[in-house]
């Protein structure tokens, strides 16, 4: 333990260094030579090798799982799982109701089912090939290794990070604007006041979140009144944007040239609706949509 060290030897024999060295050359022992910068080294190289085998990437999930995950467009109302088993498919909840599990849930990083974000480079995480992107999920700087995700001040557009697919959790949102719509009868219309590119996020969709039943109660009247802002945020939940939303209620349908689409994106273990440019969309202009059936 004293890595040849003969001052440290002659300190824990209450002695001096010049009869340490005396006994050795008296005896002929031979002192193990220091090994500090090595055992560094070594233990360096362990800890990378742990943090390789810890990681998992997108390929390495259950392929049945990944599949059941990304091919389900309405999801139920999601709760941590909490068993003392291992994820699987008799156990997990999440697993069942076609969830990754997430910070929140029992077995948390050492599930098998866990997402673990993505490792992005610059400019990555607006593509397929970013794992986060590609299964409708915002980058979380919990996870999200290398992409700088949540760098920049929330409320204003990122500029100096790499990452751009923290739009909601960071609310940065494009400057809209309302005005007399376009179309013929509709009311009010909503403008962006920049121009914005393809991909661009415009705002989120927000509102009462209501159960399906008072949802249902809640349409008949809306219907009579010709006038309905509920979107069904999963197989449990709606969006009510009527008496509490944002300026997105006020984005008309128009079914022939639609300029934006809603997404459902999960940021931070909760589903929200995200309104996202189709195409490029010119300063000043009307925000269109095509009202799909997630609008109940």
């Amino acid at each position: 333990m004293f890595q040849g060290d003969v001052e440290k030897i002659a300190q824990a024999m209450d002695s001096t260094t010049n009869f340490v060295n005396a006994t050795i050359l008296e005896r002929q022992l031979k002192l193990q030579p220091p090994s500090y910068v090595s055992c560094l080294v070594e233990a360096g190289n362990k800890k990378r090798k742990g943090r390789s085998e810890h990681y998992q990437s997108m390929k390495n999930y259950n392929s049945k799982w990944l599949q059941a995950i990304t091919s389900c467009e309405i999801h139920p109302a999601f709760m941590p799982c909490d068993h003392l088993e291992p994820c699987d498919e008799k156990t997990c909840s999440c697993v069942k109701n076609k969830f990754f599990c997430n910070k929140a849930c029992a077995w948390g990083p050492k599930s098998k089912n866990f997402f673990r974000g993505c490792a992005c480079k610059a400019g990555e995480c607006r593509t397929s090939s970013c794992p986060c992107f590609a299964a409708n999920r915002e980058c979380d700087p919990d996870l999200c290794r290398s992409c700088g995700a949540c760098c920049d001040p929330p409320n204003q557009l990122a500029n100096t990070q790499r990452c751009r697919n923290d739009n909601i959790s960071m609310r940065r949102h494009a400057h809209l604007l309302l005005a007399k719509s376009s179309i013929n009868a509709a009311g009010w219309g909503l403008y962006t006041k920049h121009a914005l590119r393809k991909g661009s996020y415009v705002q989120e969709y927000v509102g009462e979140v209501i159960s399906q039943e008072e949802a249902e109660r809640r349409g008949i009247i809306y219907d009579k009144l010709n006038m309905s802002y509920l979107f069904n945020l999963s197989s449990d939940y709606t969006v009510d944007a009527t008496r509490k939303g944002n300026k997105v209620r006020y984005a008309n349908h128009c079914s022939d040239e639609p300029n934006c689409e809603a997404k459902m994106i999960r940021v931070n273990g909760d589903m929200r609706i995200g309104l996202f440019a189709k195409v490029d969309i010119d300063a000043q202009s009307e925000v269109r949509q095509y009202i799909t059936i997630n609008f109940a």
